[in-house]
């Protein structure tokens, strides 16, 4: 008998306990990339190392890419990129031993009954709250609620004039870049401003994306594309969208560019995201090299700085400048090669320290199995507020590190390793990142004092970038999938009837 996944499940669409594993994921939901968590468990206990590979099989009509991810601590990943509409996908899933797991066989649908489509379908079928309800989406995010709670009403035609006073100024082109954005009757509009403002593609793949999902309210933001926020903390300040904060500012914060390129263009266009930051080769932690490691450009002070500990501590330390940009490379150390974002999980201990602004690079740290050194900082991303030091990370300077390194060798890590993994899993994920921007959108629009009707001057309308051939039907214009789902739910009521 078939186990079909019921959308209503305890967590991100599917969460099955069995007795050689505990299952959970996003697989009905239209995201980029589909994924299910596997993680093996024997007489009641997680397993904690690899067991080989899983024994996977797919049925469907859809054309997609599938792979299977080890992250040899006895969890893998199960990840679905289609390339193509269809109803449904028969999974079958057994353990290295040959065990059926996660209710196998699945049957991926959703409860709607609608089709599966591929990223680039434009085909929304539901609105904003429907969707947030379908994906379980949280009700509360932390920073984003303490974000908002600065205004209890947004006058966006005072957010305007501020802006284009401020920031968007002649004397300001070279230094600030930041784009008025619109959605009218679901469609996306945008007036930029400033000389460099090529980063508007982030926001505006990601938004399309959206939309291409679900139906977006009316509604309007300033966002600011460069890495540093902009509003500084005042009574009269002004609410500004960021990928970055600061303790000194207020800008509204999202998740960045960083993390949003790397759900959209998983098992496609790049290979570090969330599920493969460790890489395919696993070093367990007794085979880890005993030092912290660090690589990156010279865009902070505490970067020379720790990079000349690592000359005078390299028992210690690895730490190297990848490329000098605003320091005389003559005064610090040589610079060095890049290394691969998987090799740095050969070390035991990670360095993260900001360079011009938070290091955008700790979410996929944290992915990884090794212990993250972070450097103190007024900058934040996100996510950080859910972070606890001491916990999810080791805090540092340039005048502890040192001692701080020696410490950590004699100590047990694996409540850390445990709690970031945790972090991961429960904010970090995809769908986690669709939430927050969706819920920006809807809870940052109550705030709004009037909501956009008609488009405003001088715009330029960013489509959507959709296929609209045999690859992506959608279910409403689906001529021969309705035909088969009137004539179902007609032999339904029959039934019933009868």
């Amino acid at each position: 008998m078939l186990f079909v996944l019921s959308i209503c499940a305890l967590w991100m669409q599917l969460a099955v306990s069995v007795d050689d594993a505990y299952c959970f994921g996003a697989l009905q939901l239209d995201l980029p990339v589909r994924y299910l968590h596997i993680q093996l468990y024997e007489n009641g206990v997680n397993v904690t190392e690899s067991k080989g590979k899983l024994d996977v099989s797919l049925q469907t009509q859809c054309r997609l890419r599938w792979e299977q991810i080890d992250n040899f601590d006895g969890s893998y990943v199960l990840r679905i990129r289609l390339w193509s509409t269809c109803e449904s996908i028969i999974l079958t899933i057994k353990s290295p031993g040959g065990v059926l797991i996660c209710g196998s066989p699945l049957v991926i649908k959703k409860e709607n009954g609608s089709l599966l489509y591929a990223e680039f379908c434009d085909c929304p079928e539901m609105d904003i709250t429907e969707w947030m309800r379908i994906a379980r989406c949280a009700s509360h995010n932390k920073q984003l609620d303490m974000d908002l709670q600065q205004w209890k009403v947004i006058d966006f035609e005072q957010v305007l004039h501020s802006a284009m006073q401020t920031w968007a100024s002649p004397d300001q082109r070279y230094s600030v870049a930041i784009c008025h954005y619109q959605i009218v009757d679901n469609q996306l509009y945008r007036r930029c401003f400033g000389e460099y403002c090529g980063f508007r593609t982030f926001i505006d793949e990601i938004l399309t994306s959206i939309m291409r999902k679900m139906h977006l309210p009316n509604t309007e933001f300033i966002f600011n594309l460069g890495d540093w926020p902009l509003e500084k903390k005042r009574a009269d300040g002004v609410a500004i969208v960021s990928w970055c904060g600061s303790n000194d500012t207020m800008d509204i914060v999202v998740p960045t560019y960083e993390l949003i390129k790397s759900v959209l263009d998983s098992m496609h266009t790049i290979s570090l995201d969330m599920h493969t930051a460790r890489g395919g080769v696993h070093r367990p932690w007794r085979k880890k090299k005993d030092t912290a490691v660090f690589r990156g450009r010279d865009s902070s002070k505490l970067r020379l700085e720790v990079a000349m500990l690592s000359k005078k501590h390299p028992d210690l330390i690895e730490a190297g400048i990848t490329r000098y940009f605003f320091f005389n490379e003559s005064l610090y150390t040589p610079q060095v090669k890049q290394m691969p974002f998987p090799e740095f999980f050969q070390h035991r201990y990670v360095l993260s320290i900001d360079g011009t602004v938070a290091a955008y690079r700790l979410p996929f740290l944290l992915a990884g199995d090794s212990v993250i050194f972070k450097s103190n900082s007024p900058f934040y991303e996100h996510f950080y507020s859910l972070m606890q030091p001491g916990l999810h990370y080791i805090p540092f300077d340039s005048s502890d590190l040192v001692e701080k390194i020696k410490l950590a060798r004699t100590q047990d890590f694996n409540k850390t390793l445990n709690a970031m993994r945790q972090l991961v899993l429960d904010h970090l994920q995809p769908v986690n990142l669709y939430c927050y921007y969706v819920r920006f959108i809807k809870e940052y629009t109550k705030k709004l004092r009037r909501v956009p009707q008609v488009v405003a001057t001088n715009m330029e309308h960013v489509k959507r970038n959709a296929t609209h051939d045999d690859r992506c039907k959608c279910a409403s214009h689906n001529r021969s999938y309705r035909d088969r789902r009137n004539n179902t739910q007609a032999n339904e009521r029959r039934s019933v009837e009868l």
